[in-house]
């Protein structure tokens, strides 16, 4: 997308208690969904965390971008479409353990009420924003129907339906057409940013209540030291996210704003995210299984968990930093370590005990944290050097 000219931008409207108690539902919906990655768990169990993440994401980021247009001040309505939509992601949070089983219309039947809800605003704000009727009834009418309908449909045609109902909402959101101008204009880019790092740090604190129970569960001294561990490298994972990413995001994403680039704005708060978050929901699953091993051998899966997540973590912050601008040579030196050295975890974890590994992901992170600030050195040395020439 070419660069369009500059033009004045509102900013700066800070997150509604509201949408924070959204995210503790968003949140305890993770974590059952996260269930499906504890023990040793194969391609098909990873697969199915992220086919049932993607709905409650996408109904999260509907969520999001409809209070960031038009919430700004929280109104009975506003109030009473975002409770509906809590008690929706509630119950299908609920239904996770069989929601491809017995409990599969409930799943279906709450996704379809939170698009119907999050479809309202956009209809009847169309005309002043410029947004003709089919694109509303599009992308929230026609998952909702395509979630209703699979009710009725036996499975594999059921999953079909509602891989259908994602990749229209996916879709769609990949073709802005003439609406950029007036998203340049409109969107709050500091509260996009607060609502995706204050979900991060939800999602870090559930990490950490896993890691508790797992140690509560499995009560011996090489699982408290798993844990301590685990604590460890959960902190320095989050310290990554918040000391670098998120100062330059802030400052990305307002360079993306201005300079109308609002296709690259939307991967950095919507698709990215997504990977970011999942990252993190498969490390804390694979820490889990550590601190329940404690003193034996870590089962691969857990291994991969880890190793995945911290990879997810580590390509996302890559990908995002491109969409920024930022040259490719200025993220290799820490995004290609940080997408390639988990791997390691796996072959290691069938020589040494649970613990053992735990304590190499803290190194892990620890060598990235060292490269990264390396990276900023380097790029701080650069700068002042073309600043003298």
């Amino acid at each position: 997308m070419t660069e369009g000219p500059e033009v004045d931008i509102r900013g700066g409207r800070r997150a509604h208690w509201l949408e924070l108690v959204f995210d503790l539902v968003m949140v305890g919906y993770i974590g059952q969904v996260a269930h499906f990655l504890h023990g040793d768990p194969g391609w098909a169990q990873v697969l199915v965390f992220f086919a049932l993440f993607a709905p409650a994401w996408w109904a999260w980021v509907n969520m999001t971008l409809t209070l960031n247009l038009f919430g700004a001040r929280v109104t009975p309505v506003v109030w009473a479409a975002v409770t509906v939509a809590m008690i929706a992601i509630g119950i299908m949070a609920a239904a996770v353990p069989e929601a491809l089983g017995e409990r599969a219309w409930v799943f279906a039947v709450g996704n379809a009420l939170i698009r119907l809800v999050w479809m309202l605003p956009w209809i009847v704000k169309r005309r002043t924003i410029g947004v003709p009727l089919w694109r509303p009834i599009a992308f929230s009418a026609l998952p909702a129907a395509l979630w209703l309908i699979s009710v009725a449909v036996a499975p594999p045609a059921r999953f079909v339906l509602w891989a259908v109902a994602i990749a229209v909402e996916v879709g769609l959101l990949a073709f802005l057409g003439s609406q950029t101008a007036w998203l340049q204009r409109t969107l709050d880019v500091d509260h996009l940013l607060e609502r995706v790092s204050l979900l991060v740090v939800i999602v870090f604190g559930e990490s950490i209540l896993a890691t508790i129970a797992q140690l509560d569960e499995h009560w011996t001294l090489a699982s408290l030291g798993t844990a301590i561990l685990a604590f460890i490298a959960i902190s320095l994972l989050a310290w990554v996210f918040f000391h670098y990413a998120s100062g330059s995001a802030e400052a990305g994403l307002h360079r993306l704003q201005t300079a109308g680039r609002i296709g690259a704005l939307r991967d950095a708060v919507m698709y990215l995210p997504f990977v970011l978050i999942a990252g993190i929901a498969l490390f804390a699953a694979g820490l889990g299984t550590a601190v329940a091993e404690g003193a034996h051998t870590l089962p691969a899966g857990g291994a991969a968990c880890i190793a995945g997540g911290i990879a997810l973590f580590y390509l996302a912050s890559v990908v995002e930093s491109l969409r920024y601008g930022v040259r490719w040579r200025d993220v290799v030196l820490w995004g290609l370590p940080g997408v390639a050295l988990p791997w390691v975890l796996v072959p290691l974890s069938a020589a040494v005990t649970a613990a053992a590994v735990v304590a190499a992901v803290v190194l892990l992170i620890v060598v990235m944290i060292g490269l990264a600030e390396l990276n900023r050195r380097r790029m701080r040395a650069a700068r002042a050097s073309s600043l003298v020439g």
